[in-house]
């Protein structure tokens, strides 16, 4: 039987010149988004869910010109959801947030 699991992902995106160059005077930008997944372990959980959390990486160019890169950071969670009818693949939570990668390996260390 299988169940709902809930996928917590950091995800990182850093801005680029019209000349493909990182903008190191830019802080990236983090998400931190919850996905719902359905499988028959929390070990079959943990295989999928970097799989499905990749295919949220995007590029795309902003209203400034800047090509914007977003990749998955890390898998930072997986929990079980108790209502195993809950829809799966989709986005129960979003936050962004500029920070630096040194302070969100201090925020990892902390949280998890």
């Amino acid at each position: 039987m299988k169940n709902t699991y809930a996928v917590k992902c950091l995800y990182q995106s850093k801005f680029y010149s019209d000349n493909n160059e990182l903008m190191e005077d830019v802080l990236p930008v983090w998400e931190e988004r919850i996905v719902l997944i359905r499988a028959t372990s929390m070990d079959e959980a943990d295989l999928k869910s970097e799989r499905i959390a990749k295919t949220y990486e995007s590029d795309y160019v902003n209203e400034n010109n800047q090509t914007v890169k977003v990749r998955l950071y890390a898998v930072v969670d997986i929990f079980a959801v108790f209502d195993s009818n809950a829809k799966t693949n989709i986005e129960v939570y979003s936050n962004t947030f500029s920070a630096t990668e040194e302070d969100i390996e201090k925020i990892l260390d902390i949280e998890y």
